[in-house]
């Protein structure tokens, strides 16, 4: 495997988080995006819970499964020079919550459109296709396996990498 150069790497010396990274935390955390959202804009007439989930179970239960992705994302925002180094062999290991994050979000989206005996809907089939595109980008991207495996050391602030 080759690693990839210099053209890779931020400010500190360590990969730069892709957009694909990125896109997968919105995907994953949309419950928690969907719900900061409609606590900001608190508009009575207009109930964005309502348009997005038909019970309010399904909301939480979204909620929960998304939690699985909140591990990765916190331990993504920490990911900096001034950052403990106790956290870069979990850093290493946060791929697999997000695996584990679109599997389970996958399976509750088949469960969601099994309970409606297969009738066709836009939006969990929307989602259906975006959580698989994201497994699929979990599994499959090289550059993924580099990223996480790439922690900044504290002495390392500028753009070289020792290697």
């Amino acid at each position: 495997m080759r690693h990839f150069g210099p053209e890779y790497w931020d400010k500190y010396g360590v990969y730069r988080a892709p957009l694909g990274f990125n896109l997968t935390l919105v995907v994953l955390l949309r419950a928690y995006i969907l719900w900061v959202i409609a606590a900001v804009t608190r508009q009575p007439e207009l109930d964005l819970m309502s348009l997005f989930y038909s019970h309010k179970q399904h909301f939480f239960i979204a909620l929960g499964i998304a939690s699985i992705a909140l591990i990765p994302a916190v331990v993504f925002s920490l990911r900096r020079p001034t950052a403990s180094t106790k956290l870069a062999p979990l850093w290493r290991n946060m791929r697999w919550p997000l695996i584990l994050c679109a599997v389970v979000d996958l399976a509750w989206l088949i469960w969601q459109a099994q309970q409606s005996h297969y009738q066709f809907s836009g939006y969990i089939a929307g989602q259906m296709l975006l959580v698989s595109w994201v497994l699929l980008y979990l599994v499959k991207s090289r550059y993924l396996r580099y990223f996480f495996n790439d922690w900044p050391d504290p002495e390392v602030t500028g753009s070289s990498k020792s290697q």
